[in-house]
């Protein structure tokens, strides 16, 4: 694999060279679950007054289904999708019954005063990442997702180093190795590493 990643000299270059060989050790499933630790934080410093347990839920979820089925039940927390819509009326069918009309008004609710689901809104960004993640991912062999899958996370400590946040403790996460499923990982049960849904 070519080491396009290791040839940074500035402290901050080497602050992400050191994710980076610290991300390598980990399957994808224990990338997408420090992705999801690295929501959780961003939303939880910035938005300290928000109840983000309706976006957790749907974090965690996707670690322990097929790919597939964990992006359709996530996508609706992404605001550049849920607020394509005017009504719920409008927004049900295309979620696939991943959307009740509780759920909708509650996340409606939730990013009220935050976001109207500008695309260019960080917020709608940082949500987005799992979904680009997956995208990352769909139908290549695993050297070609794990290089292509990195640049995220640079992207997520840009937007953590925006606002003077350090990333989530990675060990977290280090039980899921690259030996699992050649790459992949297991299917795992991971809310036990949610802040939001374990206070």
């Amino acid at each position: 694999m070519a080491d396009v990643f290791l040839k940074w000299k500035t402290e901050e270059e080497k602050q992400n060279k050191k994710l980076v060989k610290s991300l390598r050790k980990l399957s994808l499933t224990g990338r997408l679950c420090y992705l999801f630790m690295c929501v959780e934080k961003y939303l939880t410093a910035l938005y300290p007054q928000k109840d983000w347990t309706p976006v957790a839920k749907r974090c965690w979820q996707w670690t322990n289904r097929y790919w597939n089925e964990g992006w359709d039940i996530y996508s609706v927390v992404v605001p550049e999708y849920l607020f394509e819509y005017n009504t719920y009326e409008e927004a049900k069918d295309d979620f696939d019954g991943q959307l009740t009309e509780k759920d909708y008004y509650e996340l409606v609710d939730l990013f009220q005063g935050i976001t109207d689901g500008n695309p260019e809104d960080e917020i709608n960004q940082v949500l987005k990442m799992p979904v680009e993640f997956s995208n990352e991912c769909e139908c290549r062999d695993f050297g070609a997702a794990s290089v292509s899958s990195m640049y995220l996370f640079l992207d997520m400590k840009h937007i953590f180093d925006l606002h003077n946040m350090t990333l989530p403790d990675i060990g977290m996460v280090g039980n899921m190795t690259m030996e699992q499923k050649n790459g992949w990982g297991e299917f795992v049960e991971s809310e036990y590493l949610s802040t939001i849904l374990n206070t």
